[in-house]
């Protein structure tokens, strides 16, 4: 389940960064997001991998 939500973490934080492209008046806020969403899934995603063993 915690690998789940991490990996779509990881898909919201890209999706967001490949906005920010397209919405340059925004792009400081989606930039942010981003990286948000990025950093929560690497952790959620290192938190599942060490669940697991």
């Amino acid at each position: 389940m915690v690998s789940l939500v991490s990996l779509s973490c990881l898909v919201c934080g890209v999706a967001l960064a490949v906005l920010s492209l397209h919405r340059p008046e925004q792009a400081v806020s989606l930039e942010r997001w981003s990286g948000i969403c990025l950093v929560a899934g690497l952790g959620l995603l290192g938190f599942a991998l060490r669940g697991g063993r």
